[in-house]
């Protein structure tokens, strides 16, 4: 019984953390829509020049096959890559929190057993 609750605060830990990513995302592009649409802008042509250019590396038909169809997808690909850029920020910001954090649990110096004084 353990072990199955402990998966499942894990399976539920990680579902919370995609639900909040990606929410934040949707969020920040709603907000950038309505007040920064020169960062949409770029973000847009930056997504679209990492795709032709990986497409680019592949051989004849088949990068321009997968160009033309990450193109169809336009914005639900950037939005994705967003999410994805999103969730490793956080994640590299949550991990080093709670290294910072242990440190300085592990440092914290103990105040030696208060003695009776007579």
């Amino acid at each position: 019984m353990g072990t199955s609750w402990s998966s499942t605060k894990d399976w539920l830990r990680s579902q919370i953390f995609r639900l909040w990513t990606a929410a934040a995302v949707l969020a920040a592009y709603a907000y950038g829509w309505l007040y920064f649409p020169e960062i949409l802008t770029w973000w847009k042509r930056a997504t679209t020049s990492m795709i032709e250019r990986g497409c680019d590396l592949l051989p004849y038909p088949w990068g321009d096959r997968l160009e033309a169809t990450l193109g169809n997808f336009g914005l639900w690909v950037q939005i994705t890559l967003a999410i994805v850029a999103f969730r490793i920020l956080s994640w590299l910001a949550i991990s080093v929190v709670q290294r910072t954090a242990r440190h300085r649990a592990s440092r914290r110096i103990t105040p030696p057993a208060t003695r009776d004084m007579k």
